[in-house]
């Protein structure tokens, strides 16, 4: 009877084991699967923000919404969803003349906004402006203002802050790249880019009229 029970509590013993080992292998392949999507993601866009910083065009502007969420497979349901925020980077932070400028963009949880999970970074020969258009504690976004990062946040409470405009102007035989946070949402990348527009210091072509 003895020998019986400690049979089953080895089987017991060995079930569980075995059970921790595949659990840890999937949360692991699972956080590849959401890395690798997610870099698939910045790739994209550092390709395209690429192919825009290189246009000779005095004035080129076009703007990028990120999904929702990022799907990926795993588990018992079909689909999974997994919610992020997308940070815009330059190095240096502080433009300095004649010199080449890196942006960064990175993907995190939103969960855990210190959790990197993909980056991608692009040498530009161009001045790089963030305008970013920040979401107060109490949920409410605060005027547009120029800063020196960007955060994307396509599941923000108020409306989805889930696109960025992209500007590239050549000026006086320079190139100058501004990145506006902004809407998918009816009406609102429009409004930001004429505020965008006052905080510039000059009148551009490639901007609407100071207004908003």
């Amino acid at each position: 009877m003895l020998g019986f029970t400690l049979s089953k509590l080895n089987l017991l013993i060995l079930v569980t084991a075995i059970f921790a080992i595949v659990s840890f292998f999937m949360f692991g392949l699972t956080d590849m699967i959401i890395s690798n999507a997610a870099q698939r993601m910045v790739n994209n866009y550092a390709q395209s923000i690429s192919i825009i910083s290189s246009s000779k065009d005095m004035c080129y502007t076009t703007s990028a919404t990120v999904p929702e969420v990022i799907e990926y497979f795993g588990g018992m349901q079909l689909t999974k969803r997994y919610y992020y925020l997308m940070y815009i980077n330059r190095e240096p932070k502080a433009y300095q003349e004649g010199k080449l400028s890196t942006l960064i963009l990175q993907v995190a949880s939103r969960k855990e906004p210190d959790k990197l999970i993909a980056a991608k970074g692009i040498v530009l020969n161009a001045r790089i402006t963030f305008f970013e258009w920040p979401i107060e504690e109490t949920g409410v976004f605060a005027e547009v203002k120029e800063s020196e990062s960007i955060t994307i946040d396509p599941m923000s409470p108020e409306v989805p802050k889930n696109t960025f405009k992209l500007v590239k102007e050549t000026y006086l035989g320079k190139s100058y790249l501004y990145i506006i946070a902004c809407s998918s949402a009816s009406g609102v990348c429009e409004q930001n880019m004429q505020k965008a527009s006052c905080l510039l210091g000059r009148s551009s072509p490639c901007f609407p009229p100071c207004g908003g």
